[in-house]
């Protein structure tokens, strides 16, 4: 699997709530339709996933975002997901569309692979459910409602439409990687913006707005797991590739979200990216302790 780990540092304010900023943990999850052979019907499969809060220790902005390597590592990725939010059942998770959308393909594909997950109830807040009431329209919305600058260079649909081009190394699979890391990159630091900038165009959420979602799944939801998709199909045909450790491609503290991107993301991880597709080490590790380093 690909993963990227970083640390922000920044002046976190919390108008957002009465609780505890280092209690909100934003969770979204990337999906692609794996196609059936039968009437052209789809899965939703978990593609990545990015998670971020804040660490009370040091003050900062954790941010991680994993994507998978080879199909046959999702239900490893289905677990650590599940493992984290286990981790941190005691917070409060927060997206757009988080409750319909993510937690619901979550608990499809619990079913689809076995897997029992070892809490049964999580406390969120979905933006999506106060969207009409605040006078925002999606996450992009929000952002823009409160003047949070973040430069999206694709859409969401490109997460549907990409991943089996990275499977099977498709040309310009490198570059679709980064874009994809970048995507998330941006709104993951946005997300704590929004912490910042909430009461300044909507009313403080209480805790009565804050619900709790089950993590088990019902017969009603392995039906609805099979959905048929009409839009960006794409079909390939599959190669046998075996799967490999995690690819650490960036581990680093900075506080430059723009040198962050720019710099370690599109260098570097390009960089490393290359590496790996022109010799062939898809059984090895690619470990940068300090990518920092280079640009020094």
């Amino acid at each position: 699997m690909y993963k990227i780990e970083v640390k922000i540092d920044g002046q976190f304010v919390n108008n957002f709530y009465n609780g505890s900023i280092y209690d909100l943990v934003f969770l979204d999850l990337e999906f692609w339709p794996d196609y059936l052979q039968v009437q052209g019907k789809a899965v939703q499969r978990i593609y990545g996933y990015t998670i971020t809060r804040l660490l009370k220790t040091t003050n900062q902005q954790y941010i991680k975002v994993k994507f998978l390597e080879f199909e046959v590592e999702e239900e490893q990725l289905v677990k650590e997901i599940m493992q984290d939010i286990s981790r941190l059942k005691n917070k409060t998770f927060i997206g757009f569309e988080i409750k319909h959308s993510d937690l619901k393909t979550l608990r499809n594909r619990f079913k689809a692979l076995s897997i029992y997950p070892n809490i049964n109830e999580i406390k969120l807040f979905d933006f999506r459910d106060y969207s009409q009431e605040y006078g925002y329209k999606g996450l992009n919305g929000l952002f823009e409602q409160l003047e949070i600058k973040v430069n999206k260079k694709i859409g969401g649909s490109y997460f549907r439409q990409n991943p089996k081009k990275v499977f099977l190394r498709k040309t310009g699979w490198i570059d679709i990687l980064l874009n994809m890391f970048e995507y998330c990159l941006e709104d993951a630091a946005g997300y704590f913006e929004i912490v910042s900038n909430w009461n300044k165009k909507n009313p403080r959420i209480t805790k009565y707005m804050i619900t709790s979602e089950s993590l088990n799944y019902s017969e009603v939801e392995k039906e609805s797991s099979l959905t048929l998709i009409h839009q960006d199909a794409e079909i390939f045909s599959m190669q046998n590739f075996q799967p490999t450790s995690d690819q650490l491609l960036s581990n680093l503290t900075i506080a430059d979200l723009e040198a962050l991107i720019v710099k370690i993301v599109q260098k570097t991880l390009k960089e490393e990216m290359q590496k790996l597709k022109h010799e062939h080490l898809l059984n090895q590790t690619t470990h940068i302790n300090h990518p920092l380093k280079i640009f020094v």
